[in-house]
C-alpha cells in the first residue's frame, strides 16, 4: 500500500512538472511566435523605409536635373550680351543701308546742282569797312584810334562766268575813308601850349582836343578778273563754297578832305600865303602872335578832287545758298598814287584796304 500511495505520488509529481513544462515551452514559443511577427513587421518597416528612401531620392535627382536645367545668372548675362551684338550687329547694317541710300540721295541732290545751279550771269552789293593806309599811318600807335580810322562804303557790281574757273565783274564802290594829319603837328602843336586862349575869366582854353583825323568821300570804279581756284579741281561734283583770287585795275576818286572835328581852327587867321612860295608852310595866328602850329591846309595840301589809277588784289570767298542766292566775303586792296589822301609825303602809294560781305543774285 506505501508503494502504491508513493508510486501515485511521485507519479503526479512528475505529471505537475511536466505540465509546468509543457506550459512554459507553449509560453516560449508564444513569444518567439510574438518575436517573429515583431521581427517581421520591423523588416516590413525597414523595406517600406528603404522604398521611401529609394522613392525620395529619386525625387531628389529628378529636382537636381530640373533644377540644373534652369538658366543661371552668368548663362543669363551671356544670353543678353550676345542678344545686344546682334542688335547692334542688326542696326549697323541697317545704318550702312541708310547711309548708303542717303549717300545716294546726296549724290542725286548734288547732280541736279551741278546742272540746274549754273553761275553765268550776276549782280551783286557789299557793305564795307576800309581802312587808309597812307602818310601818317605810322604816326600813332596801331589799334589806338581804331575806331577813328575806320571807315564805311558800298560797292555794287555785275559780272559774269565763262567757265567754272574763270570770271569777270565791273563795279563801283563809295567810300568814307579816314586818315590822320601827322604826330607832331597835333600832339606837339596843335595841342601845344601856344594853341590856347585865355577868356574874360583868366581861364586858358585850348583850341584843338581831337586826334587829328579828317575825311573825304572816296568813288572807285573797277573790273576785276576773278579765278575761282576750288573749279580748277577736274571733278563733275558741285561745290557750295568757292574762293576766289581777284585782280583788277580802275580808277580812284578821292573828294574834299575836312577835319573831323577842327575845334577852333577854322575860326583862327593863317600867315599870309605866299603865291611864289606855295610849299611854304602857314601858321595859325593866336590872339595877334604867330604860332608854331602849322595850318591843317598846310598839312594836307591837295584837300580838293583827285582822280588816280588804282590797282587791285584780293580774296574772295563766295558760298552758294540757293540756286539764284550766294553769300560774299571778300577783302580787297586797292593802291593808288599818293595823292589820294591828300598828303603827298614819303610814301610813293596809297593803299585803301578794305573787308566787305554782301550777296550775289544770279540769273
Amino acid at each position: 500500500m506505501k508503494k502504491t500511495l508513493t508510486f501515485v505520488l511521485l507519479l503526479t509529481m512528475v505529471l505537475a512538472a511536466q505540465a509546468q513544462d509543457l506550459e512554459a515551452v507553449q509560453k516560449a514559443a508564444e513569444e518567439a511566435r510574438k518575436a517573429e511577427q515583431r521581427a517581421a513587421e520591423a523588416r516590413k518597416n525597414a523595406e517600406e523605409a528603404a522604398k521611401r528612401v529609394e522613392e525620395a531620392r529619386k525625387r531628389a535627382t529628378k529636382n537636381n536635373r530640373q533644377v540644373s536645367n534652369v538658366p543661371t545668372e552668368d548663362f543669363l548675362k551671356l544670353v543678353e550680351e550676345q542678344k545686344k551684338m546682334k542688335e547692334k550687329s542688326q542696326e549697323k547694317r541697317a545704318g550702312r543701308i541708310g547711309r548708303t541710300a542717303t549717300d545716294s540721295l546726296r549724290w542725286v541732290k548734288n547732280q541736279m546742282k551741278l546742272h540746274t545751279w549754273p553761275r553765268k550771269w550776276f549782280v551783286g552789293g557789299n557793305l564795307a569797312t576800309n581802312l587808309c593806309v597812307g602818310d601818317n599811318i605810322t604816326d600813332h600807335p596801331p589799334f589806338r584810334y581804331f575806331g577813328d580810322a575806320m571807315g564805311l562804303g558800298l560797292e555794287v557790281y555785275g559780272g559774269k562766268y565763262f567757265d567754272r574757273k574763270l570770271g569777270a565783274r565791273v563795279g563801283l564802290g563809295i567810300h568814307n575813308v579816314k586818315n590822320r594829319v601827322d604826330y607832331e603837328t597835333v600832339e606837339q602843336a596843335w595841342q601845344g601850349p601856344q594853341m590856347v586862349r585865355t577868356d574874360a575869366d583868366g581861364n586858358k582854353i585850348p583850341l584843338y582836343t581831337d586826334n587829328g583825323f579828317f575825311r573825304f568821300m572816296a568813288m572807285e570804279l573797277y573790273a576785276d578778273a576773278m579765278f575761282d581756284v576750288t573749279g580748277v579741281a577736274l571733278t563733275n561734283k558741285f561745290y557750295p563754297l568757292h574762293v576766289h583770287v581777284i585782280m583788277g585795275v580802275g580808277m580812284m576818286m578821292s573828294g574834299n578832305k575836312s577835319l573831323k572835328d577842327p575845334g577852333a581852327l577854322n575860326s583862327l587867321e593863317q600867315t599870309p600865303f605866299d603865291p611864289e612860295k606855295p610849299d611854304k608852310a602857314l601858321f595859325y595866328i593866336v590872339d595877334g602872335k604867330t604860332t608854331g602850329a602849322a595850318s591843317f591846309e598846310s598839312r594836307v595840301r591837295d584837300r580838293g578832287t583827285h582822280v588816280g589809277i588804282a590797282g587791285r588784289l584780293g580774296l574772295m570767298f563766295d558760298y552758294r545758298i540757293s540756286q539764284k542766292l550766294s553769300a560774299d566775303l571778300e577783302l580787297m586792296t586797292t593802291v593808288t598814287d599818293d595823292k589820294f589822301e591828300g598828303i603827298k609825303f614819303d610814301e610813293p602809294f596809297d593803299i585803301l584796304v578794305k573787308l566787305s560781305g554782301g550777296v550775289r543774285y544770279y540769273f
